[in-house]
């Protein structure tokens, strides 16, 4: 990770990330056991390299506090209560994550709760000629606040987008969640660019594919994703799950774009999770720990329907410890002066 995220000591660039980490806190984690001490130690080294990471899947936060107080007094978060269970959110948070000596907080956030003309799966009726709508919000109600640093202003708004199933109606509900909250962000794009700030939309999307109409829910709304970022940030690298959307002047768009993800001063890409810890080789160090786990018991029992052995469990029982998605990074240069100084001259 040293290697493929810049140095986090410039004054001139901002290293924003998303990052899923996967049930965090969470009383229900399928029979895989809590996470382990060490495992904290790795996620708030992972974040400690960024300036700004959002945050999804978080649950409870007596764990997150636990990854703050790792992190020290310069970092803080701010995060949303959990969306409702009825809504089908499973008690999730989502989060930001920031380090104050590079970000400033702007005092404004709120959760994104759909007008009754955009729900999902709307349905519009007329009584006595009025129209009467009916539909759904979002599973996991997307998270918008405001922040600065240096002279980048930026509004952001993470998602956790619902999956549902991978055809018919369910899948029509995720494509439309994406495409409500494009143009739902969207419609600040101009208030937002006449006060000098950039539209950041991020998080899960659950997008299968660029080529697919859940990617193109959120294009259409001229939401721009980095060419370098348009790759997979699964375990396995076939998902598209992850993305950095924008809508921003085109220099932000090409600062991002500059060198090739490929190369060592790259500006974007994906943090691989399991190069130094957890590793595939690691199944010794952590066999004991997997076999303590519900799960692991059935493994050795021979009760289970997922893993024959135990060293197969231990792929699963890792993504648990860390998570199944990998960080999506992206570096932005937030060093405007000589242009806000051309600007308040000509006025």
């Amino acid at each position: 990770m040293t290697k493929s995220v810049p140095a986090k000591d410039s004054e001139r660039t901002l290293l924003l990330a998303t990052w899923n980490l996967r049930d965090f806190d969470a009383s229900k984690r399928y029979g895989n056991g809590p996470r382990l001490k060490e495992s904290l130690y790795y996620i708030a080294e992972v974040i400690s390299r960024f300036d700004f990471v959002a945050v999804q899947e978080v649950n409870e936060l007596g764990e997150w506090k636990q990854v703050m107080r790792l992190l020290g007094d310069h970092w803080d978060y701010i995060c949303t209560d959990v969306t409702d269970y009825k809504l089908g959110g499973n008690g999730e948070r989502l989060l930001y994550a920031f380090d104050r000596r590079k970000v400033q907080f702007r005092n404004i956030a709120g959760e994104i709760v759909l007008p009754n003309n955009m729900l999902v799966s709307s349905v519009t009726t007329e009584l006595d000629g009025a129209k009467l709508y009916s539909g759904k919000q979002f599973r996991r109600t997307p998270f918008l606040a405001s922040f600065q640093s240096n002279w980048f202003k930026f509004d952001i708004c993470t998602v956790h987008i619902y999956y549902g199933a991978g055809s018919g109606a369910k899948l029509k509900q995720r494509i439309e969640e994406i495409e409500r909250i494009a143009k739902y962000f969207g419609r600040r794009a101009d208030a937002a660019e006449k006060d000098g700030k950039a539209l950041i939309l991020l998080g899960d999307f659950n997008i299968v594919h660029p080529d697919h109409k859940t990617m193109k829910a959120l294009e259409d709304h001229d939401f721009k994703i980095p060419r370098a970022l348009n790759r997979p940030s699964n375990l396995d690298m076939t998902k598209y799950y992850d993305q950095i959307a924008f809508r921003a002047h085109q220099k932000v768009l090409d600062f991002i774009d500059t060198p090739d993800p490929a190369q060592a001063n790259a500006k974007a890409g994906i943090v691989e999770l399991f190069s130094a810890v957890f590793r595939d080789g690691d199944f010794d160090q952590y066999k004991d720990n997997a076999s303590k786990t519900t799960s692991g018991k059935k493994v050795l029992n021979g009760t289970s329907n997922d893993h024959e052995t135990l060293e197969s469990y231990y792929e699963e029982w890792r993504t648990f410890q860390f998570s199944d998605h990998k960080p999506m990074w992206v570096c932005i240069d937030s060093d405007d002066a000589d242009e806000y100084l051309d600007l308040i001259s000509s006025e």
